[in-house]
C-alpha cells in the first residue's frame, strides 16, 4: 500500500510541477526598451533622464560604473537601490526596475511631473500655511515609515522632495541613505 501512496504522491508532484512550469515568469525589461526623451537633472551620483517605454514615462537614473568605482560610490548606489526597493510608502518615489549594462547602472523610477519643492519655492517664494502643513505632514509620514522600516534618508532637502501628479510629496534621492538590519521589527 505504501508504494501506491508514494506513486500517487509522485504523480501529484509531477502534475503540480507541470502546472507551475506553464506559468509565465515575467522578465525584467532591457534598458534598450526605454527611449531617453530628455535630461531631467544631474546629481552627485549620476544623471536622471525622462525615459519612455510603451507609452509610459519613467525617471531613469544613470550611474556610470567607472565613476561609481573611481569615486568610491558603490555603497551609495547600492544603498539607494535597497532603500527604494524596500519602501512601499505612498510618500516615497517608486522603483520599478534596477538594471545594469556593461558600463552603467540604471534605476527606473516613477516620473513625477510636479517637479520638486525647491523649484516650487523658487516660483512662489513661500507656501501658505495650509500648503506648508500639508507638505510637512507628508514628509513626516514618509520619514516615520522609513524609520519604522530601518531606512534613514540622511539627505532631506527641498530638492529631494518631489511633487506627484496629485500634488503629494514623494521623497527621492536615497544615495546617502542607510538601511539598517532591524527592518522587520516594526513592520506595521
Amino acid at each position: 500500500m505504501e508504494s501506491a501512496s508514494a506513486s500517487e504522491e509522485n504523480e501529484r508532484g509531477a502534475a503540480i510541477e507541470e502546472c507551475v512550469s506553464r506559468i509565465p515568469v515575467p522578465r525584467p525589461p532591457s534598458i534598450e526598451e526605454f527611449t531617453i526623451v530628455k535630461p531631467i537633472s544631474r546629481g552627485a551620483f549620476g544623471k536622471v533622464y525622462l525615459g519612455q517605454k510603451g507609452g509610459k514615462l519613467y525617471a531613469v537614473k544613470v550611474v556610470k560604473k567607472a565613476d561609481m568605482i573611481n569615486k568610491n560610490m558603490t555603497h551609495q548606489v547600492q544603498a539607494e537601490r535597497d532603500a527604494l526597493a524596500l519602501s512601499k510608502s505612498p510618500f516615497v518615489v517608486h522603483l520599478y526596475y534596477s538594471l545594469q549594462s556593461a558600463s552603467n547602472v540604471y534605476l527606473i523610477m516613477e516620473y513625477l511631473i510636479g517637479g520638486d519643492v525647491k523649484s516650487l519655492l523658487h516660483i512662489y517664494g513661500y507656501f501658505d500655511e495650509e500648503m506648508a502643513i500639508k507638505y510637512i505632514s507628508e514628509v513626516a509620514l514618509a520619514l516615520d515609515y522609513l524609520h519604522r522600516h530601518g531606512i534613514i534618508h540622511r539627505d532631506l532637502k527641498p530638492d529631494n522632495m518631489l511633487i506627484s501628479n496629485e500634488g503629494h510629496i514623494k521623497l527621492t534621492d536615497f544615495g546617502l541613505s542607510k538601511v539598517t538590519l532591524n527592518r522587520g521589527k516594526n513592520d506595521s
